[in-house]
């Protein structure tokens, strides 16, 4: 094998023991555990409630005319409304605000945004709603047909406001509305969330909480909340990741706080941002060896020979053009994948690291050719 493995060309800066941990960093650690993924889905549940208390309360818009929402209509609390309205491939909002203003039904384009980092306000203009609701789903034509039947209204369409982004009251989004930030406190409003209610049913909050006493921190606000969530989140993936290995060898399902105390006593890890930078270097070696796995399982039936085979069956003028012939080579380096991961798993158990099990694989090149062109013969016979 030669050349830098393509994982060596995308790997990020290294995270050192005295990297700050915030920001976007912080979330790149969190997200070794899925954080962002959980929170998302968190403030998704707990948003739609805090929705209900603006139903009832006279708004202004961020175009300045003013009506009262009487009901709020959350797409993804009914799972085969969100596949519907997610099967038109449109953007859409994440709930919408029913009510009327001066006898007119109106309806305004609500997002639940953790961040309103991300929040642009084309996400929730009347146009983004427009488009969902010409030629809408059944199923969604029928929700707001219910949410709509008790209000009154005139004849014609109903007015399309322009809406608002649903979003945590925590000092990084209160530093984003203007005038100190870019977004105009119109489009945002921002609700109270008690940090203990938010976190502690989400996976990984027992090791936020471990490392919140390593660092003999309080956990007392939202910010420290959401700080060692990621920090737990990230630590937890990381360690699974590497029990998991590059053949998946080993159960995913650990001990955190326990597993912390045993990789902290063994590398001698005093400080979180020492642990921090372990796991990055750590997680960083196995997605080489991952990289150096894909790519000894390419040079054991590389495309040009998987042509050859081709040629040998007659198929050699189709199989630079055919779009099939490309589907077949994937099915067949899938199946050959499996195998080397079977065998890879086998190694290990035998006591192998992953790079020795890669190298050892690597060795029996022959071999594995012969199994591709098995698969390659299972899915097109010789006809000879």
């Amino acid at each position: 094998m030669s050349g830098a493995s393509p994982g060596a060309a995308r790997r990020r800066r290294p995270i050192s023991p005295r990297s700050p941990l915030q920001g976007r960093q912080l979330w790149r650690v969190g997200d070794w555990g899925g954080a962002s993924e959980h929170i998302g889905q968190r403030w998704e549940t707990l948003g739609a409630l805090a929705l209900q208390t603006i139903v009832g309360q006279p708004r202004t818009g961020p175009d300045g005319s003013a009506y009262l929402p009487r009901r709020a209509l959350v797409l993804a609390t009914e799972a085969a409304l969100a596949a519907a309205v997610q099967a038109t491939g449109k953007p859409h909002p994440d709930a919408i605000l029913l009510g009327e203003m001066d006898g007119q039904t109106v309806m305004e384009p609500v997002d639940f945004k953790w961040t309103l980092e991300t929040a642009n306000p084309k996400q929730v203009g009347r146009e983004v709603l427009a488009a969902l609701l010409d030629d809408p789903p059944p199923l969604l034509e029928t929700r707001l047909a219910e949410g709509l039947a008790d209000l009154s209204s005139r004849d014609g369409p109903p007015a399309y406001h322009d809406g608002i982004f649903l979003a945590p009251d925590h000092a990084a989004n209160r530093a984003f509305l203007a005038p100190s930030g870019p977004l105009d406190p119109a489009w945002a409003v921002l609700s109270p969330v008690d940090p203990l209610e938010f976190f502690e049913p989400l996976p990984s909050w027992e090791m936020a909480r471990a490392l919140a006493n390593l660092d003999h921190a309080r956990i007392d606000s939202l910010e420290a909340a959401e700080r060692y969530y990621r920090l737990g989140a990230g630590v937890l993936g990381g360690i699974r990741r590497l029990r998991s290995g590059i053949f998946g060898h080993q159960t995913t399902e650990v001990d955190g706080p326990a597993e912390l105390a045993r990789l902290r006593r063994a590398r001698r890890l005093i400080a979180i941002g020492e642990l921090i930078a372990y796991l990055d270097r750590a997680l960083a070696a196995q997605r080489d060896t991952l990289d150096r796995l894909g790519e000894v399982e390419r040079a054991a039936y590389p495309f040009s020979l998987f042509r050859q085979d081709l040629a040998a069956r007659g198929l050699a003028t189709a199989a630079g053009r055919d779009r099939r012939w490309g589907h077949l080579y994937g099915g067949v380096m899938k199946a050959l994948a499996e195998r080397y991961r079977a065998e890879g798993r086998r190694l290990v158990a035998e006591g192998r690291n992953d790079s020795e099990a890669v190298v050892q694989l690597d060795a029996s090149r022959a071999r594995w050719t012969a199994v591709a062109r098995r698969l390659l013969e299972e899915r097109v016979p010789s006809s000879t």
